[in-house]
């Protein structure tokens, strides 16, 4: 009889899909791996953000406080004969950020995954904006930013930059294998690390979230979804770029799903320009959303893969965003499935926004051609990819 080889799981929270990205590729990880024959356990340090009961669809183990988190790790390792760790936190497990510092500290001989969910250089290429506040308002205002700018930033900056090379080092000298969720990751990834070792590294992108969709009715929605945080999703630039289309359109409606630190600084943009027609849900499942929507927006300054963006194209919704991050090229071909627009360029958003909202045929087409590209990210083709990796190590 063929024993089952017993993978862990782990990641920082407990994997409630609803709290974003990471949790909900973590919670579809599992139960694909359970269905392709893996023994799974799911192990966290901290609990949901949301505070709502999660339904683990296998065993799932909190790595108690006031308790040495080696020991526990090592014998969780041996009670269950762990055969790999799968680590979604990108050095949570071992590194100088990790439960062990270094590798020969394990007893044991498990195999170590360590999975990049994003790509770094994408922040640090713009790390100004991504933290960019405004002074200019308050007392000493032109002083402030001017240091802000000139001397915070730039030191903030350069210490990014070291903790960079100090984590790929890291996972580069610890870990078996290195995911990333796109090849020009891997590219990124030796930027700050000239020695890592290319063989480790596999690109494998997230499956699609839902199993099997019908198309958007294709009513007049314009669709948002993601944390409202502004420095990395952009919902003020969505705003100001809506701000530019709603008068011509006035009968299509924003819609906003998620919620965040933000979302007062927002709710108090939209209705400082005086705008109708943007409603914020909060947290909701985004499914009844995509099943009526048109059009998809993403303002992100930065992203790791975009899971939204095949979301929405599961269901033929047209994807819009800026080309600020590398792997978004994965998934969308300007003009064909969706549309690229210059970094942070928000004329050149609205203006290709209202040529979307006025253009059925051209919608119609990238419609179904989205549908068409986000077979490529099915689960059957991702999990493969995965089940290699784990054969391989």
């Amino acid at each position: 009889m063929v024993t089952k080889k017993h993978i862990l799981l782990y990641n920082s929270n407990e994997p409630l899909p609803q709290q974003g990205g990471m949790e909900r590729v973590t919670d579809l990880l599992a139960k694909a791996l359970l269905n392709a024959g893996y023994e799974v356990t799911l192990l966290y340090k901290y609990p949901n953000r949301l505070g709502k009961t999660y339904n683990a669809p296998t065993d799932i183990l909190y790595i108690p406080e006031n308790e040495d988190n080696q020991r526990f790790l090592e014998a969780l390792i041996i009670e269950r004969n762990i055969y790999c760790i799968i680590d979604q936190t990108e050095g949570g497990i071992v590194g100088r950020f990790g439960i062990f510092r270094h590798r020969e500290n394990f007893k044991s001989k498990v195999k170590l995954v360590a999975v990049q969910h994003s790509s770094t250089r994408a922040i640090l290429d713009n790390y100004n904006l991504a933290f960019a506040k405004d002074f200019t308002q308050t007392r000493w205002g032109t002083l402030k930013q001017f240091f802000y700018d000139n001397v915070f930033l730039k030191l903030k900056y350069y210490h990014s930059v070291c903790l960079t090379k100090i984590l790929y080092d890291d996972l580069n000298a610890n870990y078996d294998r290195i995911v990333t969720l796109s090849l020009s990751f891997i590219d990124d990834f030796c930027y700050y690390c000239p020695k890592a070792d290319r063989t480790k590294f596999f690109a494998i992108p997230n499956f699609n979230t839902f199993e099997s969709c019908e198309r958007t009715t294709g009513q007049k929605y314009v669709l948002f979804v993601g944390r409202l945080r502004n420095c990395v999703k952009g919902g003020d630039k969505l705003l100001r770029i809506w701000n530019e289309v709603e008068s011509l359109f006035p009968d299509w409606q924003l819609d906003i799903v998620g919620d965040g630190e933000d979302r007062g600084v927002l709710e108090m943009q939209a209705d400082n320009l005086g705008l109708k027609h943007v409603t914020f849900h909060g947290f909701q499942n985004p499914a009844l959303f995509y099943q009526r929507s048109r059009i998809f927006c993403m303002t992100s300054i930065y992203e790791g893969f975009g899971l939204v963006l095949t979301e929405a194209m599961q269901h033929g919704v047209v994807p819009m965003a800026f080309n600020s991050y590398r792997s978004v090229k994965d998934i969308i071909d300007d003009n064909i499935n969706g549309i690229l627009i210059k970094s942070f360029d928000e004329k050149e958003y609205a203006d290709k926004l209202i040529g979307l909202m006025n253009d059925e045929e051209k919608y119609i087409e990238m419609s179904y051609a989205a549908m068409l590209k986000s077979a490529v990210f099915s689960k059957e083709i991702i999990v493969k990819k995965w089940c290699n990796l784990i054969e391989n190590l």
